[in-house]
């Protein structure tokens, strides 16, 4: 028996090391799951539905892990995918739409999508609507896989239409520019006139209509009419926004807001009713709404059957111009993958996958996006309500006009270089929208200024390699040049060895603050010196452009001029109001009273705040309607104040838009200037502070008064002080960035586009990091030059150790 249990044994440890050596093989033989980013701009309801479909990926494709990112900024989304890619950093597949593709196709930032379509079996291209295809195509090549198309069509109230005694529209309106009333229901003005309402003073309450954004609406009406932006959308050369077409049609759009007022104006929807267009048409306050069908699953949301505030509702076509010309903005997207990465046959399978019949299919049935495959928009029960949709889901029941509207979409441009034409063009709109300017002189000096961009680009195409080499020699001259300049003064100096050998030490001791400097400080200084003489988007290879950058800033772009005399004037107002402010207050907050530090503290603490959480507190306060500012000056029942600045704005029936008027959105930003002088206000107190008190003694024993004393002894030594304020004050003043971003977007009419905030876009929203560099060397010459002056003139300032 002892010999068959030592047999046993031995064969049981073979056995176990065998096994054991299999599994270490099975285990060093597996390979971990490969990792992909998945990057959209979608929201939270979107995102729900993407990460269920990319769970369900995962279960077919175990060896693949999908990360979902969301960048939710559609206005900066592009442009982060820009500079991911420019820092090597990109997502794996990322969401993208027609107008931006381009951008990254140009620099070969993503892949053409044409060679792993042709070796993946029974992919088949052609079964996507083809308007959406040839628009994602660049050079013959497909860039981005289409997963939805996204015409813009009409949301309307049944109930509202029904209680008007107008029957439905059914897509065969149209609209003109004057009200039609013999064709009744079918003109889109009359049936606008019919759902209007007033209240007892015969101000319209009740809208019939509103865009979810008024250059939507402007389009819309501008391509059914058979205006256009441009001469040719594939490849744009001459900007046509100043037709008579497109301005008839941007004024009418005006007219809807503002003479017709069949749609609430900017100034209405931001400050009286202080909602977006869609909450409006939910809240019932307007009857039809403009937008695309991705805002279905929140309308679904807001509108439940059988719960309080749900009414009826539905999409039609938005109606052809008289002529019986149709044609719709409209949205669209796709994803694509980028150049680079370590997974491209696994980011394709991912693409596939989202972009096919499972990702279209769940974003159809939540409603979300109409699938970019034809077949699969029009089976039932996917985009279109089938027999077992749930009773929610079949809202809007004429869901199957996208697909109607397809073949009357317009993309727009698609050129990479479009975007940066297009910012000029969207110049001044706000003063149309809210009816201070007509649309002819806004969109000729658009088109100018589109047409100088536009040109810029063009020949920019043409431009020579940067030489890297003459460039690293340009820079270590200017390198040596500043050693020399630094050290060419203590050439005959002697030192003694102790000397040497303290000099020495010191070095060491300050060696990492050289280095950092040197570093971070003077290395990028010299590089955007050199930088900018380029062509440089920091993906591409620099291009050489000499003094164009230069050149362009002072004599061919028209808002380098716009936004530095922006910034003198807020310069030249607000530093002296800021420094009298703060002086007064230092004067106030000096005395020796009881409870001194908690006002102190109280003026002090605003200077604390974020300029973010400043601004949008001044937001607050800058309301025309419901701001503490204008409540201020108006009171209950208007002021004489109120009636004239009023006047000065052109709207002599309403309160004056601070942020929204051209005249008056630059004071607004001077009068919140001074919402930080209580830092100014610190440092004026401990000038007062400074000052021997001996000297009021002695002037008090002369019979000096307080106005005496002020001006003999206070303002004297305290030159210092303000002189120190105003240099500071006048440095700070033309970096004005945050305000702007927050508050006001460099709107209206470039009136409160600071430079600075020019230059982040030149560097960082259109990636023109060659021209922003010119732009940041202009500014210190004029910051050294104006600081320069300061001092040349100070002869004003007493400093009292130069007296003894």
């Amino acid at each position: 028996m002892s010999l068959i249990y030592r047999y046993i044994r031995k064969a049981a440890c073979r056995l176990t090391v065998c096994l054991a050596a299999l599994l270490c093989v099975v285990v060093a033989s597996a390979k971990d799951p490969v990792l992909l980013r998945f990057t959209v701009w979608d929201g939270d309801i979107s995102l729900g539905v993407l990460q269920k479909v990319l769970d369900q990926f995962e279960k077919e494709n175990p060896d693949i892990k999908v990360k979902l990112e969301s960048i939710p900024d559609y206005a900066t989304y592009h442009q982060k995918m820009l500079t991911m890619y420019a820092a090597n950093v990109p997502p794996d597949v990322a969401m993208m739409d027609p107008g931006h593709f381009q951008a990254l196709a140009a620099k070969n930032a993503i892949l053409p999508l044409n060679p792993f379509m042709d070796k993946t079996p029974g992919f088949d291209i052609k079964s996507y609507y083809k308007p959406i295809v040839d628009v994602h195509t660049y050079k013959g090549q497909l860039y981005v896989l289409p997963r939805d198309i996204a015409p813009i069509i009409l949301y309307y109230n049944k109930e509202a239409f029904k209680a008007a005694g107008i029957p439905y529209p059914d897509g065969t309106w149209t609209w003109d520019y004057k009200v039609r009333p013999e064709l009744r229901e079918k003109d889109f003005g009359w049936v606008c006139q019919q759902l209007i309402r007033k209240d007892s003073s015969g101000k319209v309450d009740h809208w019939a209509f509103a865009s979810d954004y008024p250059e939507l609406l402007a389009k819309t009406f501008t391509y059914s009419s058979g205006g256009d932006y441009c001469n040719n959308e594939e490849q744009p050369t001459l900007v046509t926004i100043a037709q008579q077409k497109t301005v008839r049609a941007y004024q009418y759009a005006s007219d809807y807001m503002n003479v017709l007022h069949f749609m609430p104006n900017s100034t209405e929807t931001s400050g009286v009713l202080m909602a977006t267009a869609q909450q409006l048409f939910v809240s019932k306050k307007i009857d039809m709404y403009e937008n695309g069908i991705w805002v279905t699953p929140q309308m679904r949301k807001d509108l439940v059957p059988g719960k309080e505030g749900f009414f009826d509702w539905d999409i039609t076509l938005f109606p052809a111009f008289a002529d019986g010309r149709r044609a719709t903005p409209t949205g669209g997207s796709g994803y694509c993958i980028f150049r680079g990465i370590a997974h491209p046959e696994e980011a394709w399978r991912l693409t596939r996958y989202m972009a096919g019949p499972v990702g279209m299919t769940a974003m159809a049935k939540a409603g979300i996006a109409q699938p970019a495959i034809k077949p699969l928009a029009l089976t039932p029960g996917v985009w279109a309500p089938g027999p077992t949709t749930p009773k929610e889901q079949e809202y809007p029941h004429n869901i199957l006009a996208t697909d109607a509207a397809v073949p009357f979409v317009r993309f727009g441009s698609a050129a990479y270089y479009w975007p940066s034409v297009n910012e000029r063009l969207n110049a001044g709109l706000d003063l149309v929208w809210s009816g201070q300017a007509k649309a002819e002189p806004i969109l000729q000096a658009a088109q100018k200024n589109g047409q100088f961009r536009l040109d810029s680009l063009l020949k920019d195409e043409h431009l020579s390699l940067y030489n890297w080499t003459y460039g690293i020699l340009a820079g270590a001259l200017i390198v040596a040049a500043i050693l020399f300049w630094t050290y060419w003064p203590e050439r005959k100096i002697k030192y003694s060895s102790r000397e040497k050998t303290e000099s020495r030490a010191a070095y060491k001791f300050i060696s990492p603050w050289l280095f950092g400097i040197v570093v971070f400080t003077l290395g990028p200084m010299i590089l955007s010196l050199l930088m900018s003489f380029a062509d440089w988007d920091i993906i591409t290879p620099a291009r050489w452009r000499g003094v164009q950058n230069y050149v362009e800033a002072g004599a061919i772009d028209p808002l380098f001029w716009k936004s530095m005399t922006v910034t003198f004037i807020y310069t030249i107002f607000s530093v002296p109001l800021g420094i009298l402010t703060s002086l007064l207050l230092a004067l106030l907050l000096n005395q020796k009273v009881g409870g001194i530090p908690l006002f102190r503290a109280i003026y002090y603490v605003p200077s604390l705040a974020s300029l973010v959480a400043s601004s949008l507190i001044w937001r607050k306060i800058f309301n025309p309607d419901n701001g503490l500012l204008n409540q201020i000056i108006y009171g209950s029942h208007g002021s004489w104040l109120g009636t004239k600045l009023s006047e000065i704005a052109g709207t002599p029936d309403k309160h004056v838009d601070w942020l929204g008027s051209e005249k008056f959105a630059l004071p607004g930003m001077i009068l919140m200037s001074l919402w930080f002088a209580g830092g100014g206000m610190i440092i004026m107190i401990a000038g007062l502070q400074n000052i021997p008190q001996h000297y009021y003694e002695a002037a008090t024993l002369d019979g000096a008064g307080i106005w005496g004393k002020f001006k003999a002894i206070t303002i004297p030594l305290l030159t210092p002080t303000l002189f120190f304020a105003m240099v500071t004050g006048f440095i700070g003043s033309f970096q004005v960035f945050t305000q702007a971003v927050v508050m006001t977007q460099g709107g209206p009419n470039d009136s409160t586009r600071f430079y600075m905030y020019k230059l982040y876009q030149n560097a960082f929203e259109s990636l023109r990091m060659g021209y922003a560099s010119a732009g940041a060397w202009v500014l210190f010459a004029i910051i050294m030059v104006v600081t320069l002056c300061q001092f040349k003139v100070s002869k004003w300032v007493y400093y009292e150790a130069d007296a003894k």
